[in-house]
């Protein structure tokens, strides 16, 4: 017993154990690094997406055909899939036009979650809002 106790209070290997740790650490903080990276880069790419949808609903003055056509193609572009909303004063509600000169506001909505962390499923939703005044006119 006497033994064990001279063991458990050496520090021989203490520096080992230091090593371990601050291996671990470090580990840890890359994967966080590498996280914040890979959301900096989705975040380019919905700042990417809203922007050609806004200007593929203000060139048409609609939110709906073209602008659907659009959506699919930048979704097979950056791989990611949004939520899409809008927010705008409709000329004709049924068909979704927008008069000449009103603001269409277009809000990019995405989850994701943090990778790297094992079990540990750490949600984020990145957002992307832009807004562009339409460019035709409907009689």
């Amino acid at each position: 017993m006497s033994k064990l106790v001279r063991v458990i209070k050496s520090n021989r290997g203490e520096g080992y154990i230091d090593v371990v740790i601050s291996v671990l650490v470090l580990m840890m903080v890359m994967v966080l690094a590498l996280n914040v990276f890979s959301f900096l880069t989705v975040k380019q790419d919905m700042d990417y997406f809203a922007k050609e949808m806004i200007y593929c609903a203000t060139t048409y003055g609609r939110t709906t055909g073209e602008v659907d056509s659009r959506k699919a193609e930048l979704v097979v572009e950056t791989g990611l899939n949004p939520t899409v909303s809008w927010q705008t004063s409709y000329f004709n509600a049924s068909a979704k036009t927008v008069q000449y000169g009103d603001t269409i506001t277009v809000t990019l909505t995405y989850n994701t979650y943090v990778k790297g962390f094992g079990v540990f499923r750490i949600p984020i939703t990145l957002t992307a809002k832009y807004s562009g005044l339409s460019m035709r006119y409907w009689k």
